[in-house]
């Protein structure tokens, strides 16, 4: 059984590019870029939407509370840590924490569009 993810969004998320090699028809400019077959996944807007917004901070490395918060605007920080998880139970993010001298900070690799899983 996997361990569930907290509910409290942290200040910081780290972001790791676990895409590989930009495609044709990708969506952005220069290392800020999604792949549009997002849209087209049997998933619920929430989580195609923050997918394509944490691809858009991958070149950054991080993505900060406010900002998740900005790319689901209206939604609570349960329903972001849930589209978080609903990406994850897809394979689209893989959890990569990072133990660091004051503590652990929540990190995702984030997965090509291929690797959607049902």
């Amino acid at each position: 059984m996997k361990a569930k993810r907290q509910t409290t969004l942290p200040e910081v998320t780290l972001l790791h590019d676990a895409r590989n090699v930009r495609p044709d028809n990708a969506v952005g400019i220069g290392e800020f870029w999604y792949e549009p077959e997002i849209w087209s996944l049997p998933l619920s807007p929430a989580p195609k939407v923050l997918y394509a917004s944490l691809c858009s901070y991958l070149g950054h490395g991080q993505i900060n509370r406010k900002d998740l918060r900005t790319a689901l605007k209206g939604c609570s920080d349960e329903e972001i840590a849930e589209a978080l998880q609903d990406l994850a139970r897809h394979g689209l993010l893989i959890a990569a924490d990072k133990a660091t001298g004051s503590g652990v900070l929540v990190g995702y690799n984030v997965q090509p569009v291929k690797e959607f899983g049902e």
